[in-house]
């Protein structure tokens, strides 16, 4: 609704349609930024009512990481259902969400079934490549279109939140160098690593709703 009225209110102005898209985009980066922020600030208060639990193993944080990945898959499949051209690339991203989602839950699957665990997660990324070198012919003018977009610019972000801080800065062989008491080590970690990969999901939800507005409402679907 408010994103409407924001679209009504630069219909009045003299901007070119160029323009207005551009404008368009950078507000809505600068509402996930906000959400982002609003987010973390949450962080704050779950862990003064929860303390230690917040990122732990079946924790608030990892079930609120679990309802992101499933939202964002969902709004991924929506798009596999909706477009034909961007079918290919959408059904990857829906397996990489599969896996993520999965691996999430690593505890669960390793009690489950102990050779497998959490590994037969592994096939839905793979079908989704398959799939897309199936259906390569024309992918070139899609995968570049998706490189200009938002959507890979959010994708980008996640991927540079996930590797460079969640898993190395969250390693728990640097931090051992870092903190001296060894109690502290796990708590710290986990931490580091839980909160930044909140934020990673976080962006890649908003890289799936990017996705809808930038190709999926486009007339030649």
């Amino acid at each position: 609704m408010a994103l409407s009225k924001i679209v009504q209110a630069l219909n009045l102005l003299s901007f070119s349609a160029k323009e207005k898209e551009s404008i368009f985009k950078t507000i809505r980066l600068g509402i996930y930024f906000f959400i982002l922020l609003f987010l973390v600030l949450g962080l704050w208060q779950m862990a003064r009512k929860y303390g230690v639990f917040t990122f732990s193993e079946t924790g608030p944080i990892e079930n609120f990481q679990l309802i992101i990945l499933l939202i964002t898959g969902l709004l991924f499949l929506n798009g596999v259902i909706r477009s034909k051209i961007y079918r290919p690339l959408l059904l990857l991203f829906a397996g990489l969400i599969a896996f993520a989602f999965i691996r999430e839950q690593d505890a669960f699957f390793e009690s489950l079934i102990p050779v497998i665990s959490w590994k037969f997660a592994w096939l839905f990324p793979i079908a989704g490549t398959l799939y897309l070198v199936k259906k390569r012919k024309g992918f070139k003018k899609i995968f570049f279109s998706f490189l200009s977009s938002n959507t890979f610019q959010l994708m980008f972000m996640a991927m540079v939140v996930f590797i460079p801080l969640a898993q190395c800065i969250g390693h728990r062989s640097f931090i051992a160098c870092a903190i001296e008491n060894t109690e502290s080590i796990i708590p710290a970690r986990r931490l580091i690593e839980e909160s930044m990969e909140l934020v990673t999901y976080v962006l890649i939800l908003f890289s799936a709703i990017e996705m809808h507005w930038e190709f999926l409402k486009k007339k030649n679907k």
